[in-house]
C-alpha cells in the first residue's frame, strides 16, 4: 500500500464548485473543524490526490459497492515526530 504522505497546511487556495480553502484573513471568525472524514474509491486517482493535498490520512481500505474503497480522516493537529 502506498502512503500518501504529509502535506503543508494550509495549502494554496483550492476552489471547487462548493468549496474554497484558503489561508485565514483578519476578517475571519475563529472556528474549529475536527474530525473530517472522506471516503472514495481507490480507483479514483484524482480524489486520492486531492485528499493528500488536503492532509487526509488513510484509516482503512474496504470492499463496498463492488469496488475497493478508501477511508481517511483529516485533523488540524499535526502529529509530533
Amino acid at each position: 500500500m502506498t502512503e500518501l504522505g504529509p502535506v503543508a497546511w494550509p495549502p494554496a487556495p483550492i476552489r471547487t464548485e462548493r468549496l474554497v480553502l484558503r489561508e485565514p484573513e483578519a476578517r475571519d471568525r475563529a472556528a474549529f473543524i475536527e474530525p473530517v472524514e472522506l471516503c472514495t474509491r481507490t480507483a479514483n486517482d484524482r480524489s486520492l490526490r486531492l485528499a493528500a493535498k488536503l492532509g487526509f490520512t488513510e484509516v482503512e481500505r474496504f470492499e463496498e459497492y463492488g469496488a475497493e474503497q478508501w477511508f481517511g480522516v483529516w485533523s488540524s493537529v499535526t502529529p509530533s515526530g
